[in-house]
């Protein structure tokens, strides 16, 4: 994987920070006055229904963020990793 990531190529999508290109869960998006985020909750290909309090097993979650930018000003996004390994997604 770090071999992988490595050889990024800058010229083909630089606008893209994130992609999971198999992943099963949901995002989360929360906008306020200075900020705005999206938590990214990725589960195991749901095969069968849990019946576990929590809703399952979870393979990551991820949050990416960026404060208030002003025009012509390029957004500065963070990424935080909360849980599990989104290996194959950073």
């Amino acid at each position: 994987m770090k071999q992988a990531r490595a050889v990024r190529n800058p010229d083909v999508a630089p606008h893209l920070s994130f992609v999971d290109f198999g992943g099963h869960g949901y995002g989360l998006v929360t906008a306020t006055s200075d900020q705005l985020s999206t938590e990214f909750v990725c589960i195991p290909r749901p095969l069968e229904r849990s019946e576990r309090p929590d809703g399952g097993p979870l393979v990551y979650r991820v949050v990416h963020r960026t404060r208030l930018w002003k025009a012509g000003e390029t957004p500065k996004l963070e990424q935080e990793i909360l849980e599990g390994n989104p290996q194959y997604s950073i």
